[in-house]
This record gives structure tokens, C-alpha cells and sequence, in this order.
């Protein structure tokens, strides 16, 4: 959740080739953002995304300071609101650090994407437009038509976000950016997308078609499969 009282729109950094790091993040970010605390908590959320910082590392307030050039005072009420979005954890005593996930965190988290995004997908269906569709599907051809693990992850933001948009449901579209952030990072560390593959065209057939239930069963097909490959990733079954 961001801070109370804050009325500035989002913005989104964008990395420089080269600069993916504190320093890098913030020198981009100081050009996107009107307040310091805004700017602060979206670079070391972004840190923490892109695995400047890996989980369960620590975040020492002073050199989180220093390194972006402002007090402990913004990095402190950034560390919280991080807190409260779920990227870092406090202890007394022991400071923050970048929170790592469980196994069965990860499988929650994935349950709630099926959850909340077969919802949105058939809010979309709803209101679609030919001309919306035509849009859509433009976006998912631009998935299929580049390898590079970066430009797709791009175009796949594009698509996610433009289709999503056209349901109407900002505080579902929120939620479900937050759940992808929680185990992009993961996926970036490793340097690979959570789903770079070429199978998004079948969501844009089934709302063609006036299908939503077919679109549904892929995502939650899909988010099976992942959610399958992201716990084998954090760590081993617990013994039964």
C-alpha cells in the first residue's frame, strides 16, 4: 500500500543498459518522480524486483541513504511501506530485509492469480471491442515475435496491462501487479521471464470467439504449471 496522503500517479523506470544498480535505479528515478519519498520507495522496490537486492539480504537504512543521497528518514518510511506490500520484512533489532518466499507462499500466490485474473479476464469479455481486440491481439503477436527474455517480459506487461485495463477493474488490476511482482523477482534472478512462451494467442482466440471460460482454463492451467516450477526453485518438498 502507498503511503496516505500521496495523490502523484505512478510512474515506471525504466533501467538504463549498464545502470541496474542502487545508484543506477535512483539517478532514473529522480527524473520520474516529483517527491523524495516516492522516489525512494520506488528504487528499492525496484531493487528488490530486479535482484539488486536477493531475498532474504539485508537493507541497511545508511547505505541505502547514501548510495541514493537523501536522509534515513524517506528510506525508513519507504522500508515500511514495503513492509505493509509485502517486499521486506522488519524485526526489531535486526533491521529489514528483502523477504523470501515459501513454498506454500508461492503456491498461495499463484492460487490467487487464477483466482483474480480468470475474474478479470471475463470482466473483459464483457466489454471488449472489435477494435480492442484487434489491439490485444497486436500486443500478444508482439510476444511471439521477439526471443530476448527482456523485450518479451516488456511485451508481455504491454499485453497484460492493456487487456486488464479494458475491464475496468483498477483495484484487481493493482492486486494482480502486486502477486506478479512478488514472484517476478524470482524469475529475474534467474534471468528468464515466468512465462516466456508463445500460448497468450489463446486467450486473445477465446475472447474472439466469445469464449471466456476457454481463456480461464488456460490461465489457471498455466499458473499450475508455474506455480510448479517457482517451489522447486525456493527449496525441496517438506517430508510427509
Amino acid at each position: 500500500m502507498r503511503r496516505a496522503g500521496n495523490e502523484e500517479e505512478k510512474a515506471t523506470i525504466v533501467i538504463p543498459a549498464g545502470e541496474s544498480t542502487l545508484e543506477g535505479l535512483a539517478m532514473e528515478a529522480r527524473r520520474s518522480y516529483r517527491t523524495v519519498e516516492d522516489m525512494v520507495h520506488e528504487v528499492i522496490r525496484e531493487a528488490i524486483v530486479t535482484g539488486v537486492y536477493q531475498p532474504g539480504d539485508r537493507l541497511p537504512q545508511d547505505s541505502i541513504a547514501e548510495s541514493i543521497g537523501v536522509s534515513r528518514i524517506p528510506v525508513r518510511a519507504a522500508l515500511r511501506s514495503l513492509e505493509a506490500e509485502g517486499f521486506v520484512v522488519l524485526e526489531p533489532h535486526k533491521g529489514a530485509t528483502v523477504r523470501a518466499l515459501s513454498r506454500p507462499e508461492i503456491a498461495e500466490i499463484y492460487e490467487l492469480r487464477a483466482l483474480l485474473e480468470t475474474y478479470a479476464v471475463r470482466a473483459v469479455a464483457e466489454k471488449i471491442t472489435a477494435h480492442e481486440l484487434d489491439e490485444v491481439a497486436a500486443l500478444s503477436q508482439a510476444m511471439d515475435d521477439v526471443d530476448d527474455t527482456e523485450a518479451w517480459d516488456e511485451a508481455r506487461r504491454a499485453f497484460y496491462g492493456r487487456l486488464y485495463d479494458i475491464a475496468e477493474r483498477p483495484h484487481t488490476a493493482e492486486l494482480i501487479r502486486r502477486l506478479r511482482a512478488d514472484v517476478g523477482r524470482y524469475w529475474k534472478l534467474r534471468r528468464i521471464s515466468e512465462d516466456h512462451d508463445h500460448g497468450h494467442g489463446v486467450i486473445v482466440k477465446a475472447l474472439r470467439d466469445g469464449r471466456p471460460d476457454d481463456a480461464a482454463a488456460w490461465l489457471r492451467g498455466h499458473f499450475a504449471e508455474l506455480s510448479e516450477k517457482l517451489q522447486g526453485m525456493v527449496g525441496p518438498k517438506a517430508p510427509a
